[in-house]
C-alpha cells in the first residue's frame, strides 16, 4: 500500500508479494546466489542457504516453501524433544510448540533468512541424539554451522556428557575406561572441526593466497569476526551507546526474559531439570546469551535466541504465573515482536 523508500529489493525480484520477504541479509543471500562471493564482506553470510538456493535454481518461491515445511517439522520436533526433557510433561511441551508457531521472531521464519533452516537442523540433531545416534547428530550440527556460525556452540551439547563421564572415571581411577571415552569423543570433535575448517578456509582461499589482509595473519584466520567488527561495529559493549537507546530497548527485552529464565534454571526452578542432559542442551544457549548481551548487536537478541529450543522453554515456563494467570509481560513481548517486529522489518528498520 505504501511505496518502499528503499528500492534495493526490486533489484532481485519484481514480485510485489515476494519482495516483502527480501530485506537486509536476504539481499546478500540473493546476490551471492547469483554472483557467488565476489565481495569480501559477503563472507559473513553462510554457505548453507546459498547452496540450497543453487539446488533450487535460485527460486525464491521454492526456498520459501521449503522454509514453511521446515517450520512445520520443527514444531513437531519441539513437542517431541520437550516431552523427552520435561519427563513427558504434555502441557509444557504443547505450549512450547505453540509458542514456536507464534515465535516473537516470526518475521525471520517467514522471510529469506537462515533462522528456519538453522533451527530445523538443530532440532533434528537434538532428536537424533535422543535416539542415541550420536555421530549422525554431530554431522547435522556440523552442517548447521554453514547456516549460522553459532552452530559451533553445539559441540558443547555433544561433548559435555563425555567430559562428565571422563571426569567420573578419573575420580574412580578407571583409566582404561577414560581412554575408551576419549576415543569415542574424538570422532565427534573431528566432525565439528572439519566443518569449522571448511568455513574458515573458503574466505582464506579467496583473500589470503595473494593479498595478505590483516585477519589472514591471525592464529585462526577468522574472516567472519573481522567483517563483523570492521563493517558492522560488532565489538564488546558496542551496542550500549546513548544514540542507540531504541536499539537497547528492543534488544534488552529478549535478554531480560532469557536471562531471568536461565537464572531460574540454575536455581532449579524450571521444568527442564539441571542434570547432565539439561546442562548439555542449555550450554549453547548460555554461550549465545553471553555473546548477545556483551558483543553482538543487542537489538538482534530475540532473533538470535529464536533458533534455540530453550528460548521456547523459557517462554513456556514464564507464560503462566503461579496463580494460573497469563504473565502480561511475556504476552506483551510476544505480541509486540510479532506485530511491531513485522512493521520494523518490512521498513528496513532496526533488528534485522
Amino acid at each position: 500500500m505504501i511505496e518502499d523508500y528503499d528500492k534495493s529489493t526490486e533489484l532481485v525480484t519484481d514480485s510485489h508479494f515476494f519482495k516483502h520477504a527480501i530485506r537486509w541479509d536476504s539481499l546478500f543471500y540473493m546476490e551471492i546466489m547469483e554472483n557467488d562471493y565476489r565481495y569480501f564482506k559477503n563472507h559473513a553470510f553462510g554457505y548453507g542457504i546459498v547452496l540450497l538456493g543453487k539446488l533450487f535454481s535460485n527460486s525464491l518461491i521454492c526456498l520459501l516453501i521449503l522454509q514453511k515445511i521446515c517450520n512445520a517439522i520443527s514444531t513437531e520436533l519441539i513437542y517431541k524433544i520437550s516431552m523427552h526433557y520435561s519427563n513427558n510433561n504434555h502441557k509444557f511441551s504443547q505450549l512450547s510448540a505453540l509458542l514456536f508457531i507464534f515465535t516473537p521472531a516470526s518475521v525471520f521464519f517467514n522471510s529469506l533468512y537462515t533462522e528456519s533452516f538453522f533451527a530445523f537442523l538443530v532440532l533434528v540433531a537434538i532428536y537424533l541424539q535422543i535416539k542415541q545416534k550420536t555421530y549422525l547428530s554431530s554431522i547435522v550440527f556440523a552442517l548447521s554451522i554453514h547456516l549460522r556460525s553459532n552452530g559451533m556452540f553445539f559441540i558443547l551439547f555433544s561433548g559435555y556428557p563425555y567430559l562428565v563421564k571422563a571426569i567420573i572415571q578419573i575420580k574412580d581411577r578407571k583409566f582404561k575406561q577414560v581412554v575408551s571415552t576419549v576415543l569415542e569423543a574424538i570422532p565427534i570433535a573431528l566432525i565439528y572441526l572439519v566443518s569449522i575448517g571448511v568455513m574458515l578456509y573458503l574466505p582464506y582461499k579467496n583473500y589470503c593466497q595473494q593479498n595478505e589482509m590483516e585477519w589472514c595473519k591471525g592464529i585462526i584466520p577468522y574472516a567472519y569476526g573481522y567483517i563483523q567488527k570492521n563493517f558492522w561495529d560488532v565489538s564488546f559493549l558496542s551496542s550500549y551507546k546513548l544514540r542507540k537507546l531504541f536499539f537497547i530497548y528492543w534488544g534488552i527485552q529478549g535478554i531480560l526474559i532469557q536471562g531471568f529464565w536461565l537464572y531460574k534454571w540454575m536455581t532449579k526452578s524450571c521444568t527442564i531439570k539441571n542434570n547432565i542432559q539439561g546442562i548439555s542442551i542449555i550450554l549453547p544457549t548460555i554461550i549465545l546469551f553471553i555473546i548477545t548481551t556483551f558483543i553482538a548487536h543487542v537489538n538482534c537478541s530475540t532473533r538470535f535466541f529464536s533458533t534455540q529450543i530453550p528460548f521456547y522453554w523459557c517462554l513456556a515456563d514464564l507464560f503462566y504465573k503461579k496463580d494460573g494467570k497469563i504473565n502480561k509481560w511475556v504476552l506483551f513481548y510476544i505480541l509486540e515482536f510479532n506485530l511491531g517486529g513485522l512493521i520494523l522489518f518490512t521498513n528496513y528498520l532496526l533488528w534485522a
